[in-house]
């Protein structure tokens, strides 16, 4: 049996069977800055929640209380990142808790839609975007989109220094072109409070706490799930990040600060600048704003941004994906050229490829599907929200389950306002779950179905291959 060591990490760095700890705090942040500004804010997302809410303090409301949640979910992973810093993250800390089945799902799901599915709904964002300043046709549009994953795979395969360091360069640029979004409409004079009326030509809010009201602010929130998607992306990568138990949950708090900071405010300057029929309508927010303040030019200058963010989410999810299959395939659940870590690199190189090309796959589908990368786009981040909201939570509950299952494992970070912080994500995400159930079965059962195809070939081929759970038998 493999146990877990808490030996210090010059020792695992001399275990060639670990990834060496090349990332330090400032990384550890722009993973998770980068991770969760991607498309989100300035794609779509934002007109849906509009359009479902049509209340101005309504909308900024749901824009701050998902941030909470998110950042009440960042404090239980916190808590877990320090205790198991190990590659694989989430995969890692199911195990643990509810035992190879639950975290075999787990990276299952991740593989064929989850992290994949990410990878090409951000893609096929910077596409879109480029679109906007060089016209191309939708066929162009899917090679580009390609192209940004076999790139950026290429990159990371390479060196994981160098993609830290794409990932740290375009997470600096996307706060900075966030923060020109929030402060540019106030110092241009751009400004009208009376946009933030709602909209005749859209539905009236309901009364508060009716059926209506409910199923509005479900559609609300899981809209914004997708902009906050990605807090969970420093746990796979936690066995390269130096000095773990100091540095994940500093980069977790400082992270999650960050992007709610910029997320509220660019909501409040996108609504103080255009009216609330013209944010609903948009489909290229950022766009929208940077032509009124700037004409033609403007907007062409805000499609670069944009595409400069979604390439850096593309990035990041690139970084920490294949270490979720490197510690599966370490157990025994995939293939074992899956775990061998490239001797001239360092990298996960074998992992990396194949999340490479199953997500070109995933996107040559959806692209012959919808012939748009627009609907491309949608359909990619629903079937991703859905997934996630599962996993996730079993993520987050994992902290009550090792609390009372490894009481003497060591915790250098204990997670602030347990046991209620972790619980107000649990609700939150059952809510959205229970209401995209109602309101679209099809993809949920379709979800639904897919685990129970990992569920079918764990029974037959992972379980026999499976290594026995991890556990730490170190006292504390």
């Amino acid at each position: 049996m493999t146990e877990i060591s808490n030996a210090p990490a010059s020792t695992a760095d001399n275990d060639p069977s670990q990834l060496p700890r090349v990332l330090g705090l400032f990384d550890a942040t722009m993973v998770v800055v980068g991770s969760i500004i991607g498309s989100g804010i300035f794609v779509g997302k934002v007109g849906s929640v509009a359009k479902a809410l049509n209340d101005f303090p309504l909308i900024v409301g749901i824009w701050v209380a998902i941030g909470i949640i998110t950042l009440c979910g960042s404090l239980a992973l916190a808590e877990l990142c320090a205790m198991l810093p190990k590659a694989g993250g989430p995969y890692v800390y199911l195990r643990e808790a509810y035992g190879p089945l639950t975290a075999f799902l787990w990276g299952w799901t991740e593989f064929w839609v989850v992290r994949t599915g990410s990878l090409g709904a951000l893609a096929c964002a910077s596409a879109i975007y480029l679109n906007q300043v060089i016209p191309m046709s939708v066929t162009t549009q899917e090679l580009v989109a390609i192209g940004i994953v076999v790139g950026l795979s290429a990159i990371n395969y390479f060196s994981t220094t160098q993609g830290a360091w794409v990932q740290n360069v375009t997470a600096v640029c996307k706060v900075g072109f966030l923060a020109g979004i929030i402060v540019l409409p106030f110092l241009l004079g751009h400004v009208d409070t009376a946009n933030l009326a709602s909209s005749a030509e859209l539905t009236q809010p309901a009364s508060p706490l009716s059926g209506t009201w409910l199923m509005a602010v479900g559609a609300a929130m899981m809209a914004v799930l997708w902009p906050y998607d990605g807090w969970i992306n420093i746990g796979p990568v936690a066995e390269e990040i130096q000095e773990p138990q100091r540095n994940l949950p500093l980069g977790l708090a400082f992270g999650m600060a960050t992007v709610i900071l910029v997320y509220v405010g660019a909501n409040i300057s996108y609504h103080l600048t255009l009216s609330m029929d013209e944010v609903a309508k948009s489909e290229a927010i950022a766009s929208d704003v940077f032509r009124k303040l700037f004409g033609e030019t403007g907007a062409k200058i805000a499609a670069l941004g944009v595409m400069i963010s979604t390439f850096g989410a593309v990035n990041s999810n690139m970084l920490t994906g294949p270490r979720i299959y490197f510690a599966m395939a370490r157990d025994g659940l995939l293939p074992r050229v899956l775990c061998q870590v490239h001797e001239a690199y360092s990298t996960p190189a074998n992992a990396i490829v194949i999340q490479a090309i199953w997500t070109v796959i995933l996107m040559v589908a959806f692209y012959g599907w919808t012939n748009s990368p627009r609907d491309t786009f949608d359909g990619l981040t629903d079937s991703v929200i859905l997934a996630g909201l599962i996993f996730y939570s079993l993520t987050v509950a994992a902290v009550y389950v090792l609390r009372q299952k490894l009481p003497h494992l060591e915790r250098p970070y204990r997670t602030w306002g347990y046991p209620v912080t972790p619980a107000l994500l649990l609700i939150a995400y059952a809510g959205v779950f229970l209401s995209t159930l109602l309101s679209d079965y099809k993809l949920t059962l379709a979800v639904l179905v897919l685990i129970g195809l990992g569920v079918l070939y764990y029974s037959l081929w992972g379980r026999k291959l499976a290594l026995p759970m991890r556990t730490d038998k170190t006292d504390s």
